[in-house]
């Protein structure tokens, strides 16, 4: 029961093949360019976003050299996405911003041959207001530890200890299938003796090719329990398929987990709580159950390695009504004093 997005492909071999092979070019320029900063998945949204204006400018634009483009093209061509591809603000948002990155590459390096060409994308083009597209699931803490005991109980324990690892970190994605059994010390505690901290540090994500290294911080009551007991089964998976290798989650033969797996593991806990489940939602659900039992923001920034308090308000889902105003007291004495 994945969450439900309106998706329209717009690109395919063929006709890229008959996109002006100039624009091509300075496409490829500029993904070298950037590849020398930017990690490969922001390569990847460059290309698909600039691939798919291209076929736009192809059918739609007599397949024009990008330098020649109107500003009221590039106002059809958003026209188009939002009301044909039927784009939320986050894509469109993004291939704005591809485009005048773009634009920016065109202007600085290839001003010898495009003298007069400057960036209009800014000012042809008006920003989308921001929307929720889709609907966000909020773990409840009932659901939470109802998931663990529930696939305890069917012995389902790589998945435990993955969604135990999740809940008690808050990791990304990506983030989960890079820890391995070497950086977990159960004796290196931080925090009271409350959270693991990892013995080395983990790519995480960020806006550089290599991403920032960071510790991670995990519930050791959450996750070191599951752990355990997943690494008895995982021992004997390995030996079993004569394979050697230090990551914690594996595939059935002992290969390395890939993001399938994962997506595999989704599907029953989906089907268990009869709602939407993503990875991400375990990372809303430890920042807001942190908040509600009373952890200062500080030290819940700290531990997700952020850099600002905005990532905290982002991922804290406790509504004003939910939170604990110490200040009402003074209302209520007031009150008592007064009336």
């Amino acid at each position: 029961m994945p969450r439900q997005t309106f998706k329209k492909l717009t690109t395919n071999d063929e006709l890229i093949s008959k996109v002006n092979k100039k624009n091509i070019s300075l496409m490829e320029g500029f993904l070298k360019e950037k590849s020398i900063r930017c990690a490969e998945l922001t390569i990847k949204n460059y290309r698909s976003d600039l691939l798919i204006f291209f076929v736009w400018v192809l059918e739609y634009c007599e397949n024009k050299l990008f330098t020649d483009i109107r500003k009221i093209e590039f106002s059809n061509f958003f026209s188009y996405a939002t009301e044909t591809m039927q784009w939320g603000s986050a894509k469109f948002a993004r291939t704005k911003s591809t485009l005048s990155s773009f634009s920016n590459f065109i202007e600085k390096f290839y001003d010898d041959v495009y003298p007069e060409f400057r960036n209009i994308i800014l000012r042809a083009v008006d920003s989308m207001p921001k929307e929720v597209r889709r609907e966000k699931t909020i773990l409840t803490e009932e659901q939470v530890w109802d998931l663990l005991r529930h696939f305890s109980e069917k012995k389902e324990y790589q998945l435990v200890c993955w969604l135990s690892l999740a809940i008690g970190s808050g990791a990304r994605f990506a983030e989960l299938l890079r820890f391995t059994t070497d950086i977990i010390d159960e004796n290196n505690l931080v925090f009271n003796d409350i959270f693991l901290e990892t013995t080395q540090t983990i790519k995480t994500k960020g806006r550089t090719k290599s991403g920032k290294m960071l510790k991670k911080y995990i519930i050791k009551d959450i996750f070191l329990p599951h752990y355990e007991r997943w690494l008895i089964e995982r021992q004997k998976i390995m030996l079993k398929n004569g394979k050697e290798h230090n990551f914690i989650f594996i595939k059935k033969n002992g290969d390395i987990a890939k993001g399938s797996t994962v997506r595999s593991w989704c599907v029953k806990i989906e089907k268990y709580l009869e709602m939407p489940f993503y990875p991400h939602c375990s990372r809303h659900f430890i920042v807001t159950y942190l908040s509600r039992i009373g952890i200062n923001a500080d030290l819940i920034i700290e531990l997700m390695g952020w850099s600002s308090v905005e990532m905290y308000k982002i991922y804290n889902d406790l509504s004003a009504k939910d939170r604990e105003w110490k200040d009402l007291d003074k209302l209520k004495d007031s009150l008592d004093n007064d009336i």
